[in-house]
């Protein structure tokens, strides 16, 4: 059983590692998709699933990119289960992009070179993440996966990630993660309650409560700018703090805090719970 679902991986890498990502089927709301058939072991076809592709050219998205988990085309409703090779690469205009829970699979460079992303949540039930698949996105602070065991990465999945950005694990599994050859050499950390509190700062940064109820202080030092993202990465307040400045009107939640000085260089980055 296993080297069936092993070879089944593995098959589907080298297709998707052998075709160019721009090839596709059908767009529904801006989004491109491939079908994916699937053999059953014993032969015959098994579900059809989706691949989220590119256009036939770099740069085919931007703005906030919604995946759905579900697509309907015609009288069939697809579940969609890949990012394909490049389908995100060099969208420099991306600012955020919410991957479906049904995700198994993200391909070469699936998602890289997309300046404007700062956060990405993978869903639980991960196969695989192809080779650079995370590759030059340069302002990138965290990515969440949500997965309680680590599962296949190929080589370089996350390399030329940029140096002050953290992989997150859900609380608790950090020595699974930390155990498996293929994540131990990652930037790692868990999801316990302190993500993001002083990395690679560079100047006097102070959150407090942090947990929140009602609203946050920000202490700093001079005239700095406070960028509040949800976790999918939109950008939901932006206010300028000289000294001191409290942040109040979000909903529950858990918050990226981005602190920069007046030319946009990033003093620190926390995570907020609200």
């Amino acid at each position: 059983m296993k080297r069936t679902v092993l070879f089944s991986v593995l098959a589907l890498a080298l297709a998707m590692c052998g075709q160019r990502a721009f090839a596709y089927d059908f767009t529904v709301d801006g989004i491109h998709y491939t079908k994916l058939p699937h053999q059953l072991p014993g032969g015959g076809c098994g579900e059809t699933t989706l691949m989220v592709v590119d256009a036939d050219h770099e740069n085919s998205y931007s703005g906030d990119i919604v995946i759905p988990e579900t697509v309907t085309f015609g009288d069939t409703t697809f579940r969609v289960t890949n990012i394909g090779n490049e389908a995100f690469y060099n969208c420099t205009d991306l600012t955020s992009i919410t991957l479906p829970n049904n995700l198994e699979n993200i391909g070469f460079h699936g998602i890289s070179g997309c300046p404007k992303l700062i956060v990405i949540y993978i869903p639980a039930g991960m196969t695989q993440i192809n080779s650079f698949a995370f590759a030059d996105n340069a302002n990138l602070d965290y990515i969440f996966v949500n997965d309680a065991q680590p599962f296949y990465l190929w080589y370089g999945a996350f390399n030329d990630i940029n140096d002050h950005c953290k992989i997150v694990v859900p609380c608790g599994c950090l020595p699974a993660f930390e155990a498996d050859p293929d994540w131990a050499s990652l930037p790692l950390m868990d999801d316990c309650g302190n993500v993001g509190i002083g990395e690679a700062e560079t100047a006097a940064v102070n959150v407090y409560p942090n947990p929140s109820t009602e609203n946050f202080t920000v202490e700093c030092e001079g005239m700095t700018e406070a960028l509040i993202y949800s976790m999918d990465g939109k950008l939901v307040k932006q206010i300028a703090c000289e000294g001191q400045c409290r942040i109040e009107g979000l909903s529950e939640g858990v918050y990226l805090l981005k602190i920069t000085t007046e030319n946009g260089k990033i003093l620190s980055s926390k995570i907020m719970r609200f």
